[in-house]
């Protein structure tokens, strides 16, 4: 048996994905940083993006299978067989008969709200089932991703963008700039909270940006500046 691949990316991240059944969208996991991409491309860049992900980088990217409608609708119809009552149980039966099954199926739980709280929770581990099972197929496994690191590095050896001017005073020549290098982008609130504190408390820092794709990696570029004329922390930067 080959050793599966492990890849750092979030099982609810993949739920939601998985979910999704819009037409315009398509989602493929990137195996070396755990990223869940989104695409909203048309048919001409699709093809390309296909051939791209296929063969230049059938190593690197995989491409999420798309939520098929009738998955839903068995999940629908298992969910009906454990509903207790016989009055609810027969009104969801027919709410899934012809078109617009799903609206009616939601409607008609609105007002039964236990089992309502009940089906999410069967239809979330459903979902799972399914993203385990492709899991299982792909030859990946899950791993947690590592903290957030930050680096600060000297404004003079960034040589990248910079502070262009105050939005407050109009200021353009003199700025305290900051730069600080961090290991990847917080993915959910609980991480920009953690990386909100930490800048506060140990680097002082209030007001920032972060820029993604500077490194062409999963590394993002927390960028703050004040205004030496005024204090302001409204800086317009030139990127």
């Amino acid at each position: 048996m080959s050793e599966k691949i492990q890849v750092p990316a979030d099982m609810q991240e993949l739920c939601n994905a998985f979910e999704d059944s819009s037409d315009d969208h398509r989602y493929y996991l990137d195996l070396e940083i755990g990223e869940i991409i989104l695409d909203f491309l048309d048919s001409t860049e699709r093809e390309e993006l296909d051939e791209m992900v296929d063969e230049d980088s059938q190593e690197r990217y995989r491409y999420l299978p798309i939520a098929e409608s009738h998955e839903g609708y068995e999940d629908m119809k298992e969910f009906i067989e454990t509903v207790k009552g016989t009055h609810l149980k027969e009104k969801l039966y027919i709410a899934i008969s012809g078109r617009g099954a799903f609206r009616r199926f939601k409607d008609v739980l609105n007002s039964y709200p236990k089992d309502r709280e009940r089906w999410f929770k069967f239809k979330d581990e459903k979902v799972m089932e399914r993203v385990n099972e492709w899991l299982e197929y792909e030859g990946i496994e899950l791993i947690p991703k590592k903290p957030i690191e930050i680096k600060e590095i000297s404004s003079k050896a960034w040589k990248g963008f910079g502070s262009r001017g105050c939005l407050d005073c109009e200021n353009e020549n003199e700025f305290k700039e900051r730069y600080l290098i961090i290991s990847r982008c917080p993915d959910n609130e609980e991480e920009q909270d953690w990386l909100d504190e930490t800048l506060k408390k140990k680097y002082d820092i209030k007001d920032y940006g972060i820029v993604a794709g500077v490194f062409n990696d999963s590394r993002g570029l927390i960028n703050s500046a004040v205004c030496k004329k005024c204090g302001s922390h409204n800086i317009f930067f030139d990127f």
